[in-house]
């Protein structure tokens, strides 16, 4: 019961926090007839749903309908199990509403034993023949059933839920059923079934924006009620203490979720200690401050069996920060597919895994808690659950290291994100004969080095293979090759919308060096290169702010080459020592100096155009066509439309992806499929000298699809 002795002092909700989810639990209890009396409230752990459970309970109570509560809790005698759970809520109706009470206590009277019998008998017995028998009651009595994934037997968990739906829909008790549970797999396929459907609906808690004011709300309410409550002690706290940033540190720390700043208030806020000094030791994460939170997390691992297994999985995933898809570690752990899946989800209460039929954009595995993962790296607190071990960095390294070579089923963002991975961890272990074979092969070198986003990376690599010196000679002066490269393609961050702003570049530009690159020598080497010759042009025509970003990984892959492609660029720069990229690209602009390898700037423009269709056509229905959309789109739209670029887009369609609009709120949020795309294009074919009807009809349809999922879902967050 909500005012149970028994019960631990799980707090309501702060006051002023929670408003909006209490309004809607609130207009739910309202509903007469309701079309869902049963509601699921469910989310991660520790973002609150007791708190709230406790808060609904108590205004119903206020308001007199409150039927009964019932709050599971693991591993109490009496709240552990389902067994005091109908005797309970059934001796609260009776006390609750005076109709029932009579007629609940001649049931027990005439079955002395139905307490010990079934959950479905004691339900039939206790419930549903009082409210057969009972006079219409003035309203619904409410029921709150808080935890029920603590109960201890699962499937006594699932037995409940239909026992409830099967009353609900009966109609024989008419009841509001309330259960609070963490989003766990086995529950989710109950509720969420098309059978349960008619009388039950969820309402997910998120740890979104809404959440994390409410949490900077508490913490600040509970900052200074300790501030005063220490300070007439005696205790000498500064006037602005704990301060802005203090807050501001914890509040991202607590990911959306109450669990984390409660934990830190209940530590902070000790009688015997001061408080300035406790907080600086949460806030410098000292582990042993965090006892409840990390009890919290080894019950929940504790839980998962082959444990070998998911330390390798945790620990790739602690590595990438959550970033990778089940699928993906599959690949790189070489499991069979759908392994991490099945480990995973014994884990919702802290992960969440996107639907395997969902795109999921750079982000398909998440750890609901920032603590979580420092959780998971800090030995003290994870004890057998560490995945910090030199042994597991070891293993990752070359399990990496034998994806990213044969890395044909790796998205490209993915393949980015492992790389980058790899790349994090190799520093930590030592250099063996087996992976210095793997730094050998050719492919992996090619790989591996598309990945690379500046130029301290490339060092990275060479400050390890020199612990290996003089084995890794040969190594060391290719990669030395490679950081040459590296310091001219530095990426930079640039903010969304860029691309549809810019303009394109002069068509000619004044030499920014004294090097001659007019030189047989330079144009030799194009000549040669026709590949970088290519590469070079492309990027004549991009703005400068994106031109290097744009060559370092996206150019080699719209034309289909690999990194040796730019190497000619280290021999047309060696007598200047370095490679600037803005010196060639002056020279392919120039006519005079370039001679026949000039070529004019629309003609370049619509062979990058043509092949930015070509790779959106190939990349439609995989998570790749978003890294080429936003900047290929815009040089579309710089490109003269004639017939044959406007004959390569009639058959571009960009519909199977609007579905993905609806199914994952992560597009429109992010921009990453924008109506302005779609209004550019329609408004750049309409330039075009007698444009073929048909296309300005495709895409007219489907700009206007696409604004109609705006339009439902709302506008990407600029």
């Amino acid at each position: 019961m909500h005012e149970s002795a028994e019960r631990p002092p799980d707090p309501s909700c702060h006051p002023g926090t929670r408003t909006a989810i209490l309004d809607q639990l609130d207009k739910w209890s309202f509903e007469q007839p309701s079309n869902s009396p049963m509601l699921w409230l469910h989310g991660c752990a520790g973002i609150g749903k007791s708190a709230i459970a406790q808060q609904f309970a108590a205004s119903c109570h206020h308001r007199s309908q409150l039927g009964g509560s019932f709050f599971f809790k693991r591993g109490s005698a009496g709240c552990g199990t389902w067994r005091n759970l109908v005797p309970t809520l059934a001796y609260q109706l009776n006390v609750s509403f005076p109709q029932l009470g009579p007629l609940i206590q001649h049931a027990v009277e005439t079955d002395k034993l139905v307490l010990g019998k079934a959950m479905r008998h004691q339900l039939e017995k206790l419930f549903i023949q009082p409210f057969r028998d009972a006079p219409p009651l003035a309203s619904r009595p409410i029921l709150v059933i808080d935890g029920l994934d603590e109960c201890e037997d699962r499937s006594a968990q699932t037995t409940l839920i239909h026992a409830l739906i099967d009353i609900l829909r009966s109609g024989d008790a008419p009841l509001h059923i309330l259960i609070c549970s963490r989003s766990e797999a086995h529950l989710r396929e109950v509720f969420e079934a098309p059978e349960s459907l008619d009388v039950c609906r969820g309402l997910e808690i998120w740890a979104n924006a809404a959440a994390s004011a409410d949490i900077r709300r508490y913490l600040t309410e509970e900052f200074s009620r300790i501030y005063h409550t220490h300070n007439a002690r005696g205790t000498v706290l500064g006037k602005n203490w704990p301060g802005e940033d203090t807050i501001e540190h914890l509040v991202k720390k607590s990911s959306g979720t109450f669990i984390y700043a409660s934990t830190v208030l209940r530590y902070v806020d000790d009688e015997y200690s001061h408080p300035a000094k406790r907080l600086k030791t949460v806030c410098n994460l000292d582990p042993a401050s965090l006892t409840a939170l990390d009890d919290l997390y080894t019950q929940i691992l504790s839980a998962i069996p082959n444990r070998p297994t998911l330390l390798r999985l945790l620990h790739i995933c602690a590595t990438m920060i959550g970033r990778c898809d089940p699928e993906d570690v599959d690949i790189v752990l070489q499991m069979p597919q759908g392994t991490s899946r099945a480990l995973l989800r014994g884990l919702h209460a802290v992960v969440q895994v996107a639907p395997v039929d969902m795109i999921r954009p750079q982000k398909p595995i998440q750890f609901l808690h920032a603590s979580f993962g420092d959780f998971l790296m800090d030995p003290q607190r994870s004890s057998s659950f560490s995945v910090s071990g030199e042994e597991l960095q070891k293993t990752l390294v070359h399990e990496m290291a034998c994806a990213l070579l044969s890395s044909a089923s790796l998205e490209i963002e993915t393949f980015r994100l492992f790389a980058s991975a790899f790349l994090a961890c190799l520093p930590r272990i030592q250099p063996s004969a087996e992976l210095l074979l793997v730094f050998r092969n050719v492919d992996f070198q090619h790989k591996l080095f598309s990945s690379i986003r500046a130029w301290g990376e490339a060092q990275t690599i060479i400050t390890w293979l020199k612990r290996f010196y003089p084995a890794s000679l040969d190594l060391i002066r290719i990669w030395g090759k490679f950081s040459r490269l590296a310091s001219a393609f530095e990426l930079p961050l640039l903010p969304y919308g860029f691309y549809r702003n810019w303009h394109l570049p002069p068509q000619s530009t004044v030499t920014s060096s004294n090097y001659d690159y007019s030189k047989i020598s330079t144009r030799q080497y194009l000549q040669q290169s026709a590949d970088l010759l290519d590469i070079i042009r492309i990027s004549t025509v991009l703005p400068p702010e994106i031109c290097h970003a744009t060559l370092m990984h996206d150019v080699l892959d719209l034309l289909a080459l690999k990194w040796d492609a730019l190497l000619p660029l280290i021999k047309i720069t060696e007598p200047v020592n370095s490679v600037d990229l803005e010196d060639i690209q002056d020279f392919l602009r120039d006519p005079d100096k370039c001679g026949d390898l000039w070529m004019p700037r629309d003609k370049i423009l619509r062979f990058t155009a043509l092949q930015c269709i070509h790779r959106m056509k190939g990349n439609l229905r995989t998570k790749n066509f978003i890294h080429f959309n936003e900047k290929w789109i815009s040089i579309l739209c710089h490109c003269e439309p004639d017939a044959e670029v406007l004959d390569a887009l009639k058959d571009l369609d960009f519909t199977p992806v609007f579905s993905s609009l609806e199914l994952d709120p992560e597009y429109h949020r992010k921009g990453l499929v924008d109506p302005a795309w779609f209004a550019d294009i329609l408004e750049w074919i309409q330039k075009a000298h007698s444009p073929p009807p048909q296309l300005i009809r495709s895409w007219g349809r489907q700009k206007r699809i696409v604004e109609e999922c705006y339009a439902r879902l709302g506008g990407p967050d600029n």
